[in-house]
Order: C-alpha cells, then structure tokens, then sequence
C-alpha cells in the first residue's frame, strides 16, 4: 500500500512514540510510506516558503525508509502554529490529490486535521484517523474551543477510527455522534531495544551513587504531567531518607516551573534535569533508576490517553508507580505488575516504598511487567492487527 501519515509535530525531534514506530514498521514490511508533519520548534530554525520532501532513514528502525514532507514553515514557533493551517494548506492538498496515496493515516485535528478529512473526501481518499488523545485539551489556549470543533469534524468524517485503547474509543464516539466503523489497535513497543543489556552503568556520570534510591520520569513536561506535585511533596520524603533522587529525563512546559521550584525547596541534590536523551540512549537511563513514574494528574486528556512511557518502563523491567488512569489500567488490568496510586501527590511514597523492598520481589515485579508487555504490546502483533485494519479500509 501507499500510505500517507500526518500528523502536527515534529516528526525527527519529537520524543519517540508510536507516530515513529507505525510508520516504520509498516515502510519495512514493504509498504510505500510518506509523512506530512509540522517542524514546531526545531532545534535548527528553519524558515522557508518551498515545501521540502527527502527521503530519511527511520529514527527508531533506522532500515526503514519515510518519505519526510515539510510545508512552508516561518520557524516553527506559536505565530507558525497559528498560520500552519493555512500556509501548508497548498502542500497538503497537492499531496493528497496528487500523490496516488490509497489511504491516510491521520494524527492531527487542529493544524492538519481538519483539511485532511475534507480534502480526502472529496478525492476519494480513504482516512483512518488514529485517536491518541483528546487536542483540545493538551493545552489551555484562546483556540481550545476551535480545536473541540475540529475533533468532533474528524472524528466523524474519517472512514475509519483507529483508538489506542477502549476509553479513547467511547471518547471519540460520544464527543463526535460517530456511526462509522471504530476498533481498538493497541500501539507497539520496541521491546528489543529496551529490554537489551546495558553495557555501562551511567549512574556515576549523572552524579549518583549506588545507595541511592532513584526514581525517574521519561517524557514532556506536560502541566498535566503532575511533576510539579511530586516535586512539592519530596521534602518530605527525603527528611525519611537522604538518598532519595528523582531523575527528569526529557523537557517542555512545564521545565521553567520546576526548575523554580527545585531551587525555592533547595533541592538541587535531589532532582536531575537530563534534557532530551536520544532515544538509543533511554535504555542506559531506565537502567540506572529502581522506578519508573507517572504522575500524571487524573482528568479527561488523561483519563484515556495511554502514555508511551509506561510501556516503555515494563519493557526496560523498570517497576512503575502510576496514577489511575481510566484508559490505561483498562488496558493493563490489575495482573500487569504496575502499582497505580489514587494520584499524583501519592506516587513518589508509593514509589519509594517499592525501591526499598526485597530486591528478589522487586524483581519478581519487573519480570511480570517484561511479560505482561511481551504478550500484549509486541511490535509483530501491534503492527500485524494495524497492518489488517488498513487493508480493510484501503
């Protein structure tokens, strides 16, 4: 199949996740795979009114081939975000119309969304829209109401609707009056790559050591993310064990506020901000931690979301603490081995009790986790129930 991917984001920056591994894995099993994004915030500022298309290796397969395509973009920053609506409208179209695709599979609402569906349909274009999360609710902005309008078109106009996990499904359906055809495909996991060995230990190059308790958080800042919360109630913790760190590895809105609060609570000992890490890099960073966090505070963007991170962490065999979330504990039950905690004021003690329990049961806990991943989120099966779901459509 040729198949076209678009989505709203930074396609060779962006943290990786499933809008990598999809694409990827399908481009390998031989399909003909393009990819519209949008470059928000890119490390090197790019202003051009040229679309560009080059052809680049995979970031998390690297023997993949994608077909990148980058609309005009004046730098990627908010104004650019405001504008991308209408200034890659050209190249989104003429791709669509023009580039013999047999269907889309489509991320974006609000930047691209919208016009795919409507350019699609009346091409005759089949869209699969896969439902990640709710757009209207990542961030507060003048626009929120606009993007809530934007969902409810693409949800209802796609000829199909691909959701990460059942909450997500019923979401879309009942924001949106959808009758069309609507399925569950859960997204896939690189387990190999987290599960490899770690060749070296990094703790003594972040400046830990080996007494100390390490709980880390891998991903966005988001102001969902709950860290601000978990950052806040450390001081108790650590007034019942000095040894305790918490690793952020990753950045985004929420950086600036934390960083204030670390300093306010004089915390530097304690909280180290990594940066973006490559992703070839993440397993060495998984390895150096007793466990893994989310925070992420309950609501609607969370409640049915299903954060990369955590598969991420029982793959690696990292124990995870996490709030309780409608659409992820639906999808991992209660046999997965992760601890979910009422919220994220209650993660970091939760967290903390797991990191001093016997290392032989902690172990048992990781174990389950590893296999609890292996028979749910393998990429073969993954990509192999997505792969069925397109030709259904396509």
């Amino acid at each position: 199949m040729k198949i076209l991917f678009v989505h709203e984001v930074n396609y060779t920056e962006k943290v990786i996740f499933e809008m990598h591994e999809f694409p990827e894995l399908l481009a390998l099993r031989g399909h003909d795979v393009s990819f519209f994004h949008f470059p928000e915030r890119p490390a090197v500022v790019r202003r051009s009114l040229r679309t560009s298309v080059v052809e680049i290796p995979g970031r998390v397969h690297p023997g993949a081939r994608i077909r990148l395509i980058t609309p005009p973009t004046l730098g990627g920053g908010t104004l650019d975000r405001y504008l991308a609506p209408i200034l890659g409208l050209p190249a989104l179209r003429r791709e669509i119309v023009h580039g013999g695709y047999d269907l889309i599979v489509l991320y974006a609402v609000p930047t691209t969304g919208w016009q795919t569906v409507s350019i699609a349909r009346r091409h005759g274009v089949p869209v699969v829209f896969r439902a990640l999360d709710v757009s209207h609710g990542i961030r507060d902005t003048p626009v929120s109401a606009l993007i809530k309008l934007a969902e409810r078109h693409v949800y209802r106009g796609a000829d199909a609707l691909s959701a990460n996990n059942p909450a997500m499904a019923r979401y879309c359906i009942e924001a949106s009056g959808r009758t069309g055809p609507t399925r569950v495909d859960l997204a896939p996991v690189d387990l190999s790559h987290f599960e490899r060995e770690v060749q070296a230990d990094i703790r003594p190059r972040l400046g830990l050591s080996a007494g100390d308790r390490v709980l880390l958080y891998m991903g966005t800042f988001f102001p969902f993310s709950g860290l601000d919360i978990v950052v806040r109630g450390l001081p108790a913790l650590i007034a019942r064990d000095p040894s305790i760190r918490l690793v952020l590895v990753g950045g985004g809105e929420l950086e600036s506020t934390l960083r204030a609060t670390v300093e306010e609570l004089g915390l530097e000992r304690h909280v180290l901000f990594t940066g973006i890490v490559p992703y070839a890099e993440l397993p060495e960073y998984l390895a150096a931690a007793d466990v893994g966090l989310n925070p992420f505070e309950p609501g609607l963007v969370t409640d049915i979301a299903i954060p990369h991170k955590v598969l991420q962490y029982m793959a690696s065999g990292l124990p995870v603490v996490s709030t309780d979330l409608e659409g992820l504990h639906g999808v991992l039950g209660d046999e997965s081995g992760v601890t979910f905690v009422a919220g994220p004021a209650d993660v970091a003690d939760a967290a903390y009790g797991l990191a001093t329990i016997d290392r032989a049961m902690l172990a048992s806990i990781a174990d389950r986790q590893r296999r609890f991943a292996h028979s749910t989120f393998s990429e073969e099966s993954a990509v192999s129930a997505f792969e069925e779901h397109l030709r259904t459509v396509g």
